[in-house]
C-alpha cells in the first residue's frame, strides 16, 4: 500500500429449496438500485453449517494496510433465518463479529452496509480501503466492507451477484459470468480472493490497453472531469512497458485493473484532510487521489501506480506465513516490511531510471530525499524487523519509514549484490530466485528469511541484513553508494535561481496559495512572501491551477542576476478580507543547502563505473525487445504497409503500440525532413520507441486518420523499397490537413517482413507530390 498526505428494512421473505439450503458456497446478492441513507441491504444464502452456533465475521485488519480497520463498525441490523424464513437468534459479540445460534438450520442472512467515505462514525480505515455508496452516482465496493464470512468456513467459494443501475459500469479485475446488462455475477475461490478484489461502479470512463502479455483496464471517476482514463492509459503504457522489460520481457499478470477515484474537494468525507493513496491487490489496485488537473498529478499517479503494480512481486508472490495465511481477526505482522513495502518503493523508482522515464539525477535526488526524511522524521536506530512486527501498534508512528529507509535498504542491497557479483546479479535477480523458491502457494518463515537470502547469494549479504535490518546500526551510505561510484555528501551548499522556497498549492477555488510547507530561503525572505499569500502573477505571468508548475519552471529558466522580480499577490488584512499587494526585488541566486546529497563521483574506478552502469542502465537487449507480430500484419509487403497506416489511425485514444512496435526490426530507425524556425531544411532521425513517446500524447487527445494514396514498390529477393504517398485528416469526413510520401525500407527474414527504416517528406510549396502519386 502507498499512503500519501497531499490530504431500510428488507421485508421480503421467500422460501428456498433444499438445494440452496445445503449448498457449499456463499451466495451473496446486493441491489445498488436500492439505497437508503447511504446504505444498502446485503443478502447471503449461506453455506451449510454443521454446528449449533457459528460466528459471522468482518475483518478487523486486511492485508496491505498494517493498521486496524474494524469494518464491522459499518455493519448493522444483522438478521438470520432458517429455510422457512423464521428468525434465528443473533447477538453481537464484538465490533466485527455476530454469534448465530441454531446455526445448523441457518439458510439466509441479511444486514445493512453503511458507506465509510462520508460516515460520522470514528474509524481508522484508509480511504483507499474504504467503501462509498452514492445513489446513482458511484459505488466503491471494497469487499471486506461489504461481505462477511463464517469463522472456520473461509475456504469455501463465493458467488457475488450485484444488481446495478443501467448507467453504471462495474470496473474490476474479476470476470462477470452473467450476460445480464443490469446485473454482474462474480465467482471467487475463497474469502482471500474475495477480499483481494475491489469493484468500482461509476458512469463509465474506461480504457483498455494491451502491454505484452497483459490486458490492462484503466477506470476513472473524476467528478470535475479533470482527468480521463485515456490519459492515464498512455502513462501506464510507458510504465508497464518499462516494467515488462525490467522483469525480463513478461509481466507477472495476464490481466490488471487500475481503479482511480478522484476526490471531489467540495464533498466532505470522513478522512484526515489531505489523506490519499493506493492499495495493492494481486491483479488490481485502487487509488484515492485529489481531483486535480492532469498536469499537476501526473507524476504522482505514475509513481504510485508503479509502486502498487510491483507489489505483485512482494508481498503478493513472495511473502511469509503471516501474509499467505492472513489473520483477519488480529494484527499478526511479518518482520519484513523492508521487503514488502521498502523494496516495492525502491523498484517503483528504479524501473523508471533503468528505462529512461526518469533521469539519473532525478533518481539520486529521490534517494537523497529519503535519507533526509528517514533520519529527520524517524528513529534511524530502531531495528527494522522490530518496527515491522509492531507497525500496527507500538511503532505505528514509525510506519512511514518503510517507504524511506525501507527503499534505501533495498538500494544498498542492490548495489552490494552487483558489487559482489561483478555486475552479474542484483536485487531483481534475488527476487526472481526467491519467487522460484517461495511462489504464490508457498511461504517462508520469518526467522529464516535472512539465511535463505544468504544461501541464494553471499554470506556478506546475510551479514548486511542482520546488521542493518535486524540490528540497530545506521546504514553507512557513503560506503554502499560509493561502491557504485556515487558520492555521498551529508551537507552541501550551492547557489541557485529560485522563486524563494515557496510551496504553491491550489485551493478548492483554484487560487494558488503559499502553503505552510514552504521553507523560504534568503531570496524568498527578500521578496517578502508570507505563508497564506495568494499568488496571482509573477513577472507578469498569471498563475492558475492548470499552469502553475510549468509557469514556475519557465520563470526560473529565464531569471538573471540583477533583473527585476515582481509578484502580484493577495494578502489577508486585519478585517479578514484580501488586499492586493505588489512584492518587488531584484534577482540574485539563493543559498541552497542540500542534505545527504548523492552525485556521481568525478574520479570513479573502473569497477565503480561498471557497478553504476549495471545499477542504473538497462541492458540493450531488453530495451530493443520486439513484441510478437500478428502473422497477418507481416505476411506480405502489402500487409505490413497497410498495418502501418492502420495502427496510427483512429479516434482520440491510445494506439496499439505493441502492434506498432511488432512491425519494426529491433534496430530500426524512423526519420522525417523538417524545416527549422530559421527556414533551414533538416533531417531528424529517431527510433520507433521515440516516435511513440513523442506522439502518444497527441493521439490520446486527437483523432488522426492517415490513408495511403498511391504506392510504388521495388522488390529484389528479400529486400524491398516502397514509396507510399499519403494524406491525413483529423476527421474521416473532414478536410485533408497534409500530404506527403512515406519511404519504407523492408526486409524479409524469419518467414516475415520487417520495417528496417521508415522516413517521410511532407508536401510543401517547394515539394509537390510527383505525377503518379496523387489520388
Amino acid at each position: 500500500m502507498k499512503k500519501l498526505i497531499l490530504g431500510f428494512f428488507f421485508s421480503s421473505f421467500i422460501t428456498f429449496s433444499i438445494t440452496a439450503y445445503s449448498q457449499d458456497e456463499y451466495r451473496y446478492s446486493v441491489d445498488l438500485g436500492k439505497v437508503q441513507n447511504d446504505a444498502v441491504t446485503v443478502e447471503l444464502q449461506t453455506p451449510k453449517v454443521k454446528t449449533s452456533a457459528v460466528t459471522f465475521s468482518f475483518p478487523k485488519i486486511i492485508p496491505g494496510t498494517y493498521s486496524i480497520s474494524d469494518y464491522g463498525k459499518f455493519i448493522s441490523d444483522v438478521k438470520a433465518f432458517d429455510n422457512a424464513g423464521k428468525p434465528l437468534p443473533v447477538s453481537k459479540i464484538s465490533t466485527d463479529k455476530w454469534k448465530i445460534t441454531r446455526a445448523n438450520v441457518l439458510s439466509r442472512i441479511t444486514y445493512k452496509v453503511e458507506d465509510i467515505f462520508d460516515s460520522e462514525i470514528k474509524h481508522g480505515i484508509y480511504p483507499m480501503a474504504a467503501t462509498n455508496i452514492e445513489e446513482g452516482k458511484d459505488f466503491v465496493i471494497h469487499t471486506p466492507g461489504f461481505f462477511g464470512f463464517f469463522d472456520g468456513y473461509n475456504r469455501l467459494p463465493f458467488t457475488i451477484s450485484i444488481a446495478k443501475p443501467a448507467n453504471l459500469y462495474g470496473s474490476t479485475s474479476l470476470t462477470d459470468t452473467d450476460d445480464n446488462s443490469l446485473k454482474d455475477v462474480f465467482k471467487v475461490a475463497n474469502v482471500d480472493e474475495l477480499y483481494d478484489s475491489p469493484i468500482m461502479y461509476t458512469v463509465p470512463d474506461t480504457t483498455t490497453i494491451t502491454v505484452g502479455n497483459c490486458r490492462v483496464l484503466v477506470s476513472v471517476y473524476s467528478p470535475g472531469k479533470n482527468i480521463q482514463s485515456k490519459q492515464i492509459a498512455e502513462w501506464m503504457t510507458d510504465l508497464l512497458e518499462a516494467a515488462r522489460q525490467y522483469l525480463g520481457g513478461k509481466l507477472p499478470a495476464d490481466k490488471y485493473a487500475f481503479l482511480f477515484y478522484f476526490k471531489d474537494p467540495k464533498v466532505k468525507q470522513s478522512f484526515t484532510p489531505g489523506m490519499g493513496g493506493a492499495l495493492e491487490h494481486t491483479t488490481s489496485s485502487f487509488y484515492y487521489l485529489p481531483d486535480l488537473p492532469a498536469s499537476q498529478i501526473k507524476n504522482t499517479i505514475v509513481h504510485v501506480c508503479s509502486h502498487e503494480f510491483f507489489h505483485i512481486i512482494t508481498p503478493l508472490t513472495i511473502s511469509s506465513k503471516e501474509i499467505k495465511e492472513f489473520n483477519y481477526d488480529e494484527p499478526v505482522l511479518s518482520k519484513h516490511l523492508w521487503l514488502y513495502e521498502g523494496s516495492t518503493e525502491y523498484t517503483s523508482y528504479h524501473v523508471q531510471v533503468k528505462h529512461g522515464m526518469q533521469s539519473k539525477q532525478e533518481f539520486l535526488q529521490t534517494l537523497s530525499d529519503k535519507i533526509t526524511s528517514s533520519r529527520k522524521q524517524f528513529n534511524d536506530t530502531l531495528p527494522f524487523t522490530v518496527l515491522s512486527k509492531q507497525a500496527a501498534g507500538k511503532y505505528a508512528k514509525e510506519y512511514g519509514n518503510v517507504y524511506e529507509k525501507g527503499a534505501l535498504i533495498t538500494a544498498c542491497l542492490d548495489i552490494y549484490l552487483l558489487h559482489l557479483s561483478n555486475g552479474n546479479y542484483g536485487f531483481r535477480n534475488l527476487t526472481y530466485d526467491l519467487g522460484v523458491r517461495f511462489g504464490k502457494k508457498r511461504y517462508f518463515n520469518d526467522d529464516e528469511l535472512f539465511g535463505e537470502i544468504g544461501d541464494l547469494t553471499y554470506p556478506e549479504i546475510e551479514e548486511f541484513l542482520q546488521k542493518y535490518v535486524a540490528g540497530s546500526s545506521p546504514i553507512p551510505y557513503d560506503y554502499f553508494f560509493g561502491l557504485a561510484g556515487i558520492q555521498f555528501t551529508p551537507k552541501a551548499e550551492t547557489k541557485v535561481y529560485s522563486l524563494g522556497g515557496i510551496a504553491p498549492y491550489p485551493t478548492d477555488k483554484g487560487i494558488i496559495t503559499i502553503s505552510p510547507y514552504s521553507k523560504l530561503n534568503d531570496f524568498g525572505t527578500k521578496v517578502g512572501y508570507k505563508i497564506g499569500d495568494e499568488l496571482y502573477a509573477i513577472n507578469g505571468v498569471n498563475l492558475t491551477a492548470a499552469n502553475v508548475m510549468q509557469a514556475i519552471e519557465t520563470i526560473k529558466s529565464t531569471m538573471k542576476e540583477g533583473d527585476n522580480f515582481e509578484v502580484k499577490a493577495g494578502r489577508k488584512n486585519a478585517a479578514g478580507t484580501i488586499d492586493t499587494v505588489i512584492l518587488k526585488t531584484t534577482v540574485f541566486k539563493a543559498t541552497q543547502t542540500e542534505l545527504n546529497k548523492l552525485a556521481p563521483m568525478i574520479t570513479a574506478t573502473a569497477k565503480q563505473k561498471m557497478v553504476q552502469q549495471k545499477w542504473l542502465t538497462a541492458a540493450e537487449t531488453n530495451v530493443t525487445a520486439t513484441p510478437p507480430a500478428d502473422p497477418k500484419d507481416v505476411s506480405s509487403i502489402d500487409a505490413i504497409v497497410k498495418a502501418t497506416y492502420e495502427v496510427i489511425s483512429g479516434p482520440a485514444g491510445p494506439r496499439n503500440w505493441d502492434r506498432f512496435s511488432s512491425l519494426f526490426l529491433p534496430e530500426a530507425k524512423m526519420g522525417a525532413t523538417v524545416t527549422s524556425p530559421a527556414g533551414q531544411e533538416q533531417f531528424r532521425s529517431f527510433t520507433p520507441n521515440e516516435y511513440r513517446k513523442l506522439n502518444a500524447p497527441f493521439f490520446t487527445q486527437s483523432a488522426f486518420y492517415e490513408e495511403e494514396l498511391k504506392r510504388n514498390v521495388s522488390e529484389f529477393g528479400n529486400m524491398a523499397t516502397v514509396a507510399s504517398s499519403y494524406q491525413f485528416k483529423f476527421d474521416p469526413a473532414g478536410k485533408v490537413e497534409q500530404r506527403g510520401i512515406n519511404y519504407f525500407t523492408l526486409a524479409k527474414a524469419g518467414g516475415r517482413w520487417w520495417i528496417v527504416n521508415l522516413s517521410w517528406q511532407d508536401e510543401d510549396e517547394k515539394n509537390k507530390l510527383p505525377a503518379g502519386f496523387e489520388k
